[in-house]
């Protein structure tokens, strides 16, 4: 198989919130499902201006991203609170 290099990458992808959680049909978030990069709806509207548009906004969402989850990696998932409580 031969790769030819191409400027050509995403522009569209999952929806995400604040914290590059993917969000549902409802525009709710999906428990501890993130997305960044290729993967994330574009923060540039859906387009596509240039090679490496991904970089940055990659490397922001990724390390928000983190934070959450370490943070959310603190608290106990809402159902694991019900059954500790019976």
């Amino acid at each position: 198989m031969r790769l030819y290099p191409g400027d050509i990458g995403a522009a569209t992808g999952f929806a995400t919130d604040t914290d590059a959680r993917v969000l549902d049909r409802d525009d709710a978030p999906i428990d501890v499902l993130y997305a960044v990069g290729n993967d994330m709806h574009s923060i540039m509207g859906g387009t596509y201006p240039g090679p490496g548009i991904t970089l940055g906004p990659g490397l922001t969402f990724a390390y928000l991203a983190a934070q959450h989850a370490v943070a959310r990696a603190k608290t106990p998932l809402a159902w694991e609170a019900k059954s500790a409580a019976v």
